[in-house]
Formats: C-alpha cells, sequence, structure tokens
C-alpha cells in the first residue's frame, strides 16, 4: 500500500511566498483604486471650481476678492485703488496686485480690440504688461487659487445707440502653478454682453 508521508502542520516556504505575493497583489490594487479615486476627485473639482470662477470674472470685471490676513489669521477683502481708467485691487498685508482691471467707456466712438482675443495665451505682453496697466478692457490677476486673464472688445458696428452696445468678453482661467505662454486654459469661456451706460 502505498501512503504519502504525513506532513506536520505548518506552511512550506513555497506557500508562504505565494500568500506574502497575493497579499501584496491585493494591497497594490487597493491603493491604486484609491489613488485614482483621489485623481478623479481632485480633478473634477478643480473643473467646478475653476468654471465657477470663469463664469463670476466674466459677468464682473471686478470681482470681490478675499484673502487670508497674515496678522490676524482671518478674511480680508481686497483693497480697491484707482488711476484713471484702471483699478488695483491687493490683498491685506501685500504689496503686490491681486487683481488689475482697464475699463473703457461704453460710448466711446472707435473700436475697442484685444490683439489676442481668439487666441490667447497667459501673461501676453501686448495685453498683460509686466508691472503695468492691463490694456484697456483686460483684466487679470489670482482669484481662488487660479491666474484668470479676462478680456473684453467691442467693435463700432456693435453698437446700438448712445451709451448701448454688445461686447465680447472671454475669460480663460489657468493653473496657479506651472503655467506658460503654451499652457492650456483649464477653463475658458466667451459670452457677448449687452452694456449699457450708467445714467
Amino acid at each position: 500500500m502505498n501512503r504519502h508521508p504525513r506532513r506536520a502542520g505548518g506552511f512550506t516556504l513555497i506557500e508562504v511566498l505565494a500568500c506574502l505575493l497575493l497579499f501584496s497583489l491585493g494591497v497594490m490594487a487597493v491603493i491604486a483604486v484609491i489613488a485614482q479615486g483621489l485623481t478623479s476627485a481632485t480633478r473634477a473639482q478643480s473643473d467646478a471650481t475653476a468654471w465657477a470662477t470663469a463664469m463670476s470674472v466674466l459677468k464682473d470685471p471686478l470681482p470681490m476678492g478675499c484673502e487670508e490676513d497674515p496678522a490676524t489669521g482671518l478674511l480680508a477683502r481686497w483693497t480697491w485703488s484707482r488711476a484713471g481708467s484702471t483699478w488695483t485691487a491687493t490683498e491685506a498685508g501685500s504689496p503686490d496686485a491681486a487683481w488689475s482691471c482697464t475699463t473703457w467707456g461704453v460710448d466711446q466712438p472707435s473700436d475697442v480690440l484685444v490683439p489676442d482675443m481668439g487666441t490667447p495665451s497667459a501673461n501676453n505682453p501686448l495685453v498683460f504688461p509686466p508691472g503695468g496697466s492691463p490694456a484697456p478692457g483686460c483684466a487679470h490677476g489670482w482669484i481662488n487659487g487660479y491666474y484668470v486673464e479676462r478680456r473684453e472688445q467691442s467693435r463700432a458696428s456693435d453698437r446700438i445707440a448712445r451709451g448701448v452696445r454688445l461686447v465680447e468678453v472671454r475669460v480663460d482661467v489657468y493653473w496657479a502653478k506651472g503655467f506658460s505662454n503654451e499652457s492650456r486654459a483649464l477653463a475658458s469661456v466667451v459670452d457677448r454682453h449687452l452694456r449699457q451706460e450708467a445714467p
């Protein structure tokens, strides 16, 4: 009668290694699923906040912003200043401009055309000169952790009546870090508004 030798309780080295391998693969799969979920959630949140930022700036070239005050730790509103047709907002405790905007009159007779309205790129020196005022109808700055650029233009043919005209507005929202002249906007929106001069 042929009998297999009886084995003492426990696992062989091969069985232990196989179990460890399966356990490692399972743990790595769980970590990969969690990482993929976090990446998707981060992307979705970024898309949502970028679109909300773009829509807010689309409607208002002088948006309301705030930043944490380093002295108190509380949120402090931007401080606005005006020089001619240029508006500048600064954050509490910082001399740098958080937002700059140059406006133009609704009833002006000439065209107001932005050079790169159709194909914008971040920090175009023609529209957003470093350290200077933006071109008429342009605004840029940092909102909600994004770098935002807003362009506004109107042709003479867009005038409907005295003090009333159509305006084309484009807003581009970029990542706060790592953008370059070739970078693509995270969110872009273009719309036409009817603007009327205040009575």
